[in-house]
């Protein structure tokens, strides 16, 4: 057990490097293409369209080849995406090819998190709580490790690192072997005189809680993937800070949502899961204004730790929240509102980037707080609906 919970906490160390990895270099990358912010958006933009599928496509993928070899493609196609931004390749070709090492930590992400969830039998909130810090760990180690590479003039080189340790990860998910939980990574056989699944569908009276849900989780993923991104980017406009210094801004952000998942963890059952929701959301909002009226870039970063430490738990909460209220279908829900998180991760920074290109910069600030307003009135919808159901 030991060895298959550190594997599946590196492999998720490394989702946190691919989400936040792009965005820790986005500077020195729009200059050396010379590209537009909207440029550097449609890459991001990409990752998560290939992310997307990837969570869509990983529970036929397992059914058919397994989930060790599903976890080598994923890692492979991870690793290809690393080195093709190692090597600078032209533009074009990048942009076709980031989607697929998406596609990579997208199928890891749903292929672990499956497993935990509905193939062991003990201690899965306590194995899902610690993947989901060290995808944290991960967060904010590449802006950290990317600082070091930028001041040193080799910013390229933190895509070769990332290669070689995902390359490690692949040796050790061919090479070790798992006990009595050996055979979860084994192509599953059908036993084609079992009687057919139920096929479940959601009640009527549940479409409205679905697509509340559906939304605020498009509009936060979203935002969590847009504002650490273009931290660096952003405080270049508002201040004369070093590109090395701007990157650590991103370190600052998810240190403090790995700092906050950990406060969730003991402090959830003495408040709650419903209040500690709304007490993340309406904190969003308040850190996000705050940033958007910050007039100083130290205030800024103050409030980018805030940001953090309230935004830690708010995907695994929305997600207690929702299914509590659509019970029976929990796996049916989580697939569909990770699914729209990837799609507000893959377009929302991409609308970001056209703001940064075509307004001044209070113009993307203050929509980045009106996603939050937004997110905390679907909130209370979700929660005046969820009323009704349970």
């Amino acid at each position: 057990m030991r060895k298959l919970i550190w594997m599946a906490c590196l492999a998720y160390l490394l989702t946190g490097f691919g989400h936040i990895i792009i965005g820790s270099v986005l500077e020195p990358m729009i200059h050396h293409y010379d590209l537009s912010y909207s440029d550097g958006g449609q890459l991001i933009m990409n990752q998560f369209l290939g992310f997307l599928v990837g969570v869509l496509l990983a529970p036929f993928i397992v059914k058919a080849i397994g989930r060790r070899a599903i976890l080598l493609l994923a890692l492979s196609l991870f690793a290809v995406s690393q080195l093709a931004l190692f090597f600078l390749i032209p533009w074009e070709i990048l942009l076709i090819i980031i989607p697929f090492g998406g596609a990579g930590f997208g199928m890891i992400e749903t292929v672990l998190a499956g497993m935990i969830i509905g193939k062991l039998k003990e201690k899965k909130a306590s194995i899902m709580v610690l993947t989901e810090v060290f995808f944290g760990v991960g967060a904010l180690a590449i802006p950290a490790l990317a600082a070091f590479f930028i001041a040193s003039g080799q910013w390229n080189m933190i895509f070769m690192v990332v290669s070689l340790i995902v390359f490690t990860c692949i040796l050790l998910w061919m090479f070790l072997r798992f006990d009595e939980y050996e055979p979860l990574f084994k192509k599953e056989l059908v036993d084609k005189h079992a009687p057919a699944p139920i096929k479940l569908s959601y009640p009527k009276v549940t479409w409205p809680l679905i697509v509340l849900g559906s939304f605020f989780f498009f509009l936060y993923v979203g935002v969590e993937m847009t504002f650490p991104n273009y931290l660096p980017s952003i405080l270049s406009m508002t201040s004369d800070l070093t590109p090395a210094i701007l990157a650590i801004s991103i370190t600052v952000f998810w240190g403090a949502m790995t700092i906050g998942r950990f406060i969730m963890f003991f402090t959830i059952e003495r408040i709650g899961i419903s209040r500690l929701f709304v007490i993340t959301v309406i904190g969003q909002l308040v850190a996000l204004g705050l940033f958007a009226a910050s007039p100083h870039y130290i205030v800024s970063f103050i409030v980018i730790f805030f940001a953090g430490l309230l935004m830690g738990g708010i995907f695994s909460l929305g997600l207690l929240v929702l299914n509590e209220g659509i019970p029976g279908l929990e796996d049916r829900t989580t697939s569909l509102l990770i699914a729209m998180g990837g799609l507000g991760g893959a377009f929302l920074p991409r609308l970001t980037g056209s703001l940064l290109d075509q307004y001044p910069i209070e113009v993307t600030l203050w929509t980045l707080f009106g996603f939050s307003v937004l997110m905390a009135i679907l909130m209370l919808l979700i929660f005046g609906f969820r009323k009704r159901l349970i």
